[in-house]
């Protein structure tokens, strides 16, 4: 069978099926026909045509039923289709249908009754667009009349969309509203409703309530406090409220329809009201124009301080309203704000010259003050000066004050070894040795004293022991303990430092001295005692205690925090000699004290080491670069050094053998894993440049370096390359970054710190 064309209308589909079975079956009767006759002239009674053909009949058979059922379908499709027209046809709005085409498929008879003029293109087969254009031609729509272009395109715009709804005037007077709705296969269903009836009454409505509304604005204007007037084009009177009379001083007979804005303005002056001159100019010009006229306010003077403001408005029609409001008291206000107003900037400005004149005494006295200022510094300078010179000139005499001294005492010991000398004579002569000794004493601290303070001190380094130190103090000062009744106890200690031994002396040999001297009974205690990687050096005493507010105090010249009837001699000198001492040491004095119990001066070692009985190192503590200690000489450390700048290279390894540290250098890590292959142990650390030969950063060599050695290995990347990304990679691979260019203390201090965590960790406990 041949296919169908869907464009077809259902009755015309119907009607091309059937009338292509009805040639197929005619094309099969000639078939039959054709051999049944081939039977006949064949005379073939063995039936083998009959069962040839019998296929064929059945097919036949088939065809007429189909053709059977096809007729009823036609019949059942035209008396519904029949029905459908009807009740569309009974239906109270106009309806169409247009196909995918924009053809006209169905119309129904009010459509055709709502558009009369229309009636001849409204059958099938019509275009939308010949329709809307023929509407456009003859005027049936209101809109359409005075730009028929305008209204085709703006009704194909709606006729496009999915569904749409809109109202539109009939030429008439009718009004319809449309509603689309696009169908399923493309086509469009038009709805058309006559809604004349409903747009009267909404037309009765809006009048009604005009009505209303012109009777709430009248009302509106007879209460309101404002005076309202309305003027027409013709600048005459139109409307006015009694208010407006009341405000305007002017009887309110006087005021009627028709009076003119001149008129009313000579009423106005006739009753004594004034309008300032620099404003009525712009009145008059405002009255006169009319195409534009922007909003105006005047006010209106009267006899006796009443004010009323005007306010001009345009309308429509070039007429314009006038509101009048009372505003005496406002205006009165204003007068006052601004008398205020003029007596407040009168008062600034008396205040502003009063403080100018302030500011200028002021600027005189910080002048003065400026002035004074500089003299005490040129004073304090000058003292300054003066103090120095007097004690370098001190440090640099020390020789000369001396030589007298000692030349007295060699006298005094000649004198007393000379025959005949009376024993009278050697008993003063001892005192006044006692007394050369005394003053050799206070000369020579006040000469250490000034050489600490000019800079002049030379700090010489070597390894104390402490417990030789402590043994020696002890045969020094029990005599003098015992002298006084205190029992002096000394802790041995096997630890050893590398500091200047003539200062560490008198730090101790201070504190001793003091706790013996203010020290009634008791005991004295001196030895060490470990905290954490320092050695702290105390003397405790069983003495008075030291009051909270003389603790400062008594490390200063001159000054002793002893009662008023203590026996107790002295300069005061000794712990400001201790503070000195432990400054230039680069170690640190602390203090701890309680009334009537006793105190505790310390020494805070910061690097130290203990020897056991052979002799060998068995703990060493932290380095500080101000002291100058150096690694102990029998430690073996061996540094990998990954640099491919050869001068900064050599200086490192230069330093590091005078720090008596072995080192491997090598400008890429190409270079390092040849020399160290087959012989590479643990490094004491790996110290890398951040740019080194080849295509391996230095952190990337640090990382391959540990892998290969199988232990997370201290690494310092020495660098300028500062940037957030190389610090935080670094961080992230546990390595130190120090900015080029390094300072040898900050490298030294902590290459000291690894090789006191290496030790630590292989030393066995005590």
């Amino acid at each position: 069978m041949k296919h169908v064309d869907p464009n077809l209308s259902f009755d015309q589909q119907l009607e091309q099926e059937v009338r292509q079975l009805r040639r197929e079956n005619e094309k099969l009767r000639i078939i039959r026909d054709a051999l049944i006759g081939q039977v006949d002239r064949n005379n073939d009674l063995s039936g083998r045509v009959f069962r040839t053909i019998e296929p064929l009949i059945e097919v036949e058979g088939n065809v007429e039923k189909r053709i059977q059922r096809l007729a009823r379908a036609m019949s059942e499709a035209k008396i519904a289709r029949r029905q459908l027209r009807q009740a569309i046809d009974s239906i109270g709005e106009g309806f169409i249908l247009y196909d995918r085409d924009d053809r006209i498929v169905l119309c129904n008879r009010k459509y055709r009754e709502i558009f009369p003029e229309l009636e001849h293109l409204l059958k099938p087969g019509t275009h939308f667009q010949e329709i809307i254009r023929h509407a456009a031609r003859i005027g049936v729509i209101v809109e359409a009349v005075t730009d028929p272009d305008a209204w085709i395109a703006s009704r194909s715009s709606s006729h496009s969309e999915t569904r749409c709804q809109f109202q539109q005037l009939l030429s008439d007077g009718r009004w319809i509203q449309i509603s689309e709705r696009a169908t399923e296969d493309g086509g469009k269903v038009t709805i058309v409703s006559d809604i004349t009836p409903f747009k009267r009454l909404e037309e009765t409505s809006r009048l009604t309530r005009m009505a209303e509304q012109s009777e709430v604005l009248a009302t509106t204007l007879a209460s309101i406090a404002q005076g309202v007037v309305v003027f027409d084009g013709a600048r005459r009177f139109v409307a006015w409220n009694s208010q407006a009379a009341m405000l305007t001083n002017l009887p309110y007979v006087e005021l009627h329809e028709g009076t003119t804005v001149r008129e009313l303005i000579g009423l106005l002056l006739a009753r004594g009201a004034r309008i300032a001159e620099e404003r009525e100019s712009e009145f008059l010009r405002w009255i006169g124009q009319v195409n534009k006229r922007p909003p105006l306010r005047l006010e209106i003077f009267y006899p006796g301080g009443r004010t009323v403001s005007a306010n001009f408005r345009a309308m429509p029609n070039d007429g314009f309203v006038v509101t009048l409001t009372d505003v005496t008291t406002q205006y009165q206000a204003a007068r006052m704000l601004e008398r205020s107003k003029d007596e407040l900037e009168e008062r600034v400005s008396e205040r502003t010259r009063e403080l100018v004149a302030l500011n200028a005494a002021l600027q005189d006295e910080v002048r003065r003050h400026e002035a004074t200022a500089a003299d005490l510094v040129r004073t304090r300078r000058a003292a300054e000066a003066a103090s120095m010179s007097k004690t370098q000139f001190l440090a640099a005499a020390s020789h000369d004050l001396l030589q007298p001294l000692n030349a007295a005492r060699l006298y005094l010991f000649a004198l007393e070894s000379a025959a005949g000398t009376q024993p009278e004579a050697v008993k003063l002569i001892d005192n006044i040795d006692h007394s050369l000794q005394s003053t050799e004493r206070i000369l020579g601290t006040l000469l250490d004293m000034s050489k600490m303070d000019s800079g002049c001190y030379e700090i010489k380094l070597a390894d104390v022991k402490l417990g030789e130190l402590f043994e020696t103090l002890r045969i020094e000062f029990s005599a003098l303990a015992g002298a006084r009744g205190l029992n002096l106890r000394i802790v041995p200690t096997t630890a050893i430092i590398r500091t200047d031994p003539n200062l560490l002396r008198r730090i101790v040999q201070n504190f001793l001295s003091n706790a013996i001297k203010y020290t009634p009974s008791g005991r004295i205690l001196l030895g060490t005692k470990r905290a954490g990687t320092s050695l702290r050096i105390e003397i405790h005493d069983t003495g008075p205690g030291i009051q909270p507010v003389d603790r400062q105090l008594i490390f200063q010249e001159f000054k002793r925090a002893t009662a008023a009837n203590s026996d107790v001699t002295g300069l005061g000198l000794g712990l400001a000699i201790a503070q000195r001492a432990a400054d230039l040491l680069g170690q640190r004095i602390e203090l701890k004290s309680e009334v009537r119990r006793g105190s505790v001066f310390s020494l805070v070692i910061n690097a130290w080491r203990t020897q056991d009985n052979s002799g060998g190192t068995t703990f060493e503590g932290n380095m500080d670069d101000k002291a100058q200690l150096t690694v102990s000489p029998t430690s073996e450390k061996t540094l990998i050094v990954l640099e491919n700048d050869e001068t900064v290279a050599h200086a490192m390894t230069t330093l590091f053998d005078h720090w008596q540290f072995a080192s491997v250098t090598g400008s890429s890590y190409a270079e390092i894993e040849a020399r160290c292959d087959g012989a590479l142990t643990r490094p004491s650390a790996i110290i890398a440049d951040y740019h080194l030969n080849g295509d391996i950063d230095g952190i990337e060599a640090i990382v391959r370096l540990r892998e290969r050695i199988g232990s997370m290995v201290p690494a310092i990347l020495v660098t300028a390359e500062t940037s957030w990304t190389v610090r935080q990679r670094a961080r992230q691979n546990g390595i130190e970054h120090f900015a080029k260019p390094v300072k040898p203390a900050q490298l030294r201090a902590y290459l000291t710190h690894l090789a006191i965590d290496i030790e630590v960790d292989q030393a066995p406990s005590a």
